[in-house]
């Protein structure tokens, strides 16, 4: 089989991460290339490191595609996201599109969403659509466990003057695009700013595998203490 190019739209949500999978296994089968697209809307555009914040958040994912071997490209554009879609599609020569998609039931289901139906109907391109709702149904409690341990780990950084705000949304980032829970990540996160409470696990092998996993610096950093 040709190699072939696939562009993916990315929008900041627990969506993103359901296309992972999918992208590595197409990219693996034809030698192809995956192109990684962040349209920030206007409006938004105009929020203070919003463009920046796009670009780590799709540096994470390019990261993550390339360890496992894929060629990766980042691209972030403002605009409206069906029409960036769109021309960034023609602009690459993309032979297909693959977006994520809100599950949905009943007579809603007809309806895919407001940014993928513009996509299909203007897109000369073949659209693959992933839903969440099938795709994550996949997630088990392990993966929900370790989003919740490393939001912690995350937070106890801040908390302790070694990581900014900044940082923090940078490393969550990073942790979703390795195959970590956007939704577990972010309501871990937030409940520990509201409490203040510190994060502890009782399960120290849980603790270090988890961190060799998604964090192996931090047990460089431990190492080096002991």
């Amino acid at each position: 089989m040709s190699t072939l190019k696939a562009l993916a739209p990315l929008d900041q949500s627990s969506r993103d991460r359901i296309l992972l999978p999918h992208l590595v296994r197409l990219s693996k089968v034809t030698g192809g290339t995956v192109h990684l697209l962040h349209v920030v809307p206007t409006v938004r555009s105009l929020a203070p490191h919003a463009i920046r914040s796009a670009e780590a958040y799709v540096d994470a994912f390019e990261t993550q595609l390339r360890t496992q071997g894929i060629e990766a490209h980042g691209i972030v554009r403002k605009g409206d996201p069906a029409a960036e879609i769109v021309k960034v599609a023609a602009e690459y020569e993309v032979d297909v599109i693959v977006m994520g998609t809100r599950g949905r039931r009943g007579l809603d289901k007809l309806f895919v969403g407001s940014v993928a139906e513009e996509v299909m109907s203007r897109c000369p391109y073949p659209v693959t659509l992933i839903n969440e709702a099938t795709a994550g149904s996949a997630l088990d409690g392990k993966i929900w466990m370790q989003s919740s341990y490393m939001a912690g780990i995350v937070w106890n950084k801040v908390a302790r003057g070694l990581f900014s705000e900044e940082q923090a949304l940078a490393a969550m980032q990073r942790l979703e695009a390795q195959g970590l829970d956007h939704d577990a990540l972010k309501a871990t996160y937030t409940t520990l700013q509201q409490s203040g409470a510190p994060a502890e696990w009782l399960e120290l092998d849980f603790q270090l595998d988890t961190l060799e996993q998604y964090m192996p610096d931090a047990l460089q950093g431990k190492s080096s203490a002991a």
